[in-house]
């Protein structure tokens, strides 16, 4: 009797798991491929939501050139601020989207991968969101590639944490440079700490 109790015993556990394991499944399956302001907006109110763009003047603040561009943050009104993280909120990246370009001298090769980089600043620590895709012909010949990451949770950081941008290639035996493109963006939203 007792090798009969444990063996169900044994699948109970196993049915339990398995079941558990489908539920998770079917929610990630639901989930949006892009965040949008739009699909935003149902987790944050308007005024939460951040749309940031990269930026191209000279006022660098916590983005060290270790750790790349700034970004603004563009308002529904298009205006435009460079983003620090406010006092009192926390910043969750969603989304982020862009186009990597190659640098003069530094030829890449089918196969290799381009990588877009978000540093969050931080006061214990960076935080590092990348966007990556192997180079395909087409991108090696433009020298040019797009990239685009979705993150189901997101990242966050802190009050008074920026978002830089920096981009390069990895190879086989290390990396080479790269330049960010004209048009990056980030998504997300501010929350309560």
């Amino acid at each position: 009797m007792k090798p009969q109790v444990s063996s169900l015993l044994a699948l109970a556990g196993l049915l339990v798991l398995l079941l558990t394991l489908s539920g998770i499944h079917a929610q990630a399956a639901g989930a949006p491929g892009m965040s949008s302001p739009a699909v935003l907006s149902a987790a944050a109110g308007a005024e939460d939501q951040v749309v940031l763009e990269r930026r191209f003047d000279a006022i660098r603040g916590p983005c060290t050139p270790d750790v790349g561009v700034p970004m603004n943050r563009v308002f529904p009104d298009g205006t435009r601020e460079y983003f620090v993280v406010p006092a009192g909120k926390a910043f969750v990246l969603t989304d982020l989207e862009g186009e990597i370009t190659e640098k003069f001298g530094a030829a890449w090769s089918v196969g290799t991968i381009g990588m877009l980089t978000a540093t969050l600043t931080g006061g214990i620590s960076n935080q590092y969101v990348r966007a990556r895709a192997p180079l395909s012909a087409e991108a090696v010949s433009a020298g040019i590639a797009t990239m685009k990451l979705h993150l189901e949770s997101g990242a966050a950081a802190d009050a008074g944490a920026a978002v830089c941008l920096s981009a390069l290639v990895v190879e086989k035996n290390g990396f080479r440079a790269a330049n960010l493109g004209t048009d990056i963006r980030a998504y997300g939203y501010l929350i309560a700490p």
